[in-house]
């Protein structure tokens, strides 16, 4: 067994979906999977989908939503066991507000995964937070890739629409074997849950170690 921090259960690329069950623990939520991307492997012929932050979530806990993602392949292997509405959609080339309206999102969205890599600031920049309103978010910031101005934009924007930072800079990257704590995601919550796991509140963590303080 390598290393390799793992939370204990589920298939988010950073326990994301762990995350979220426990802080809302419920049954038929709703998500918006913004960079659903997802890789597929098979074991035992079953198959099973890691990276995937929302998964977990739909197959353990009966939630549905909208996973979005430029990759006609991703798009294509989760639509063959996920019941969810699935989107194959360029976001650089298409407005997240039009897309949202056309499928029918729901205003109030139980958990929010933002990661779109290049198409980061474009997106986040459009998305109408005045409308749609999210009670847990993971946003992936790309600090790591050493732009700290998406960060720093992003928190500020967060912040101004009240929403809570409880655990920033998590995650981990690989080099050689080693694992070491990288900053790579902030998670967020809304006020009314920030209220009980306020005091939990922390940065700079593997997110094994974000996870084991809401035991």
């Amino acid at each position: 067994m390598d290393n390799q921090p793992k939370s204990i259960y589920g298939l988010g690329q950073f326990g994301q979906d762990c995350f979220v069950d426990k802080i809302l623990d419920m049954d038929g939520g709703f998500f918006l999977d913004i960079g659903a991307g997802i890789s597929h492997q098979s074991v035992d012929n079953v198959p099973i989908y890691s990276m995937s932050n929302t998964y977990w979530l739909e197959d353990q806990r009966n939630w549905t939503g909208i996973g979005i993602d430029y990759d006609e392949t991703y798009i294509n292997t989760a639509k063959q066991v996920r019941p969810c509405k699935l989107l194959c959609v360029d976001l650089m080339e298409n407005n997240i507000n039009e897309i949202l309206e056309q499928n029918n999102c729901p205003e109030t969205v139980d958990y929010l995964s933002f990661d779109v890599d290049d198409a980061q600031s474009k997106v986040f920049s459009e998305l109408d937070f005045s409308k749609y309103r999210f009670r847990v978010v993971t946003y992936e910031h790309n600090l790591f890739r050493g732009n700290p101005e998406e960060q720093k934009v992003s928190r500020a924007t967060f912040k101004a629409l009240g929403y809570k930072l409880l655990f920033g800079n998590v995650g981990y990257m690989a080099e050689n074997g080693v694992w070491t704590q990288e900053a790579v995601e902030d998670w967020y919550v809304d006020a009314e849950i920030f209220q009980k796991h306020g005091h939990l509140a922390e940065d700079n963590l593997y997110p094994v170690e974000a996870l084991s303080k809401l035991e």
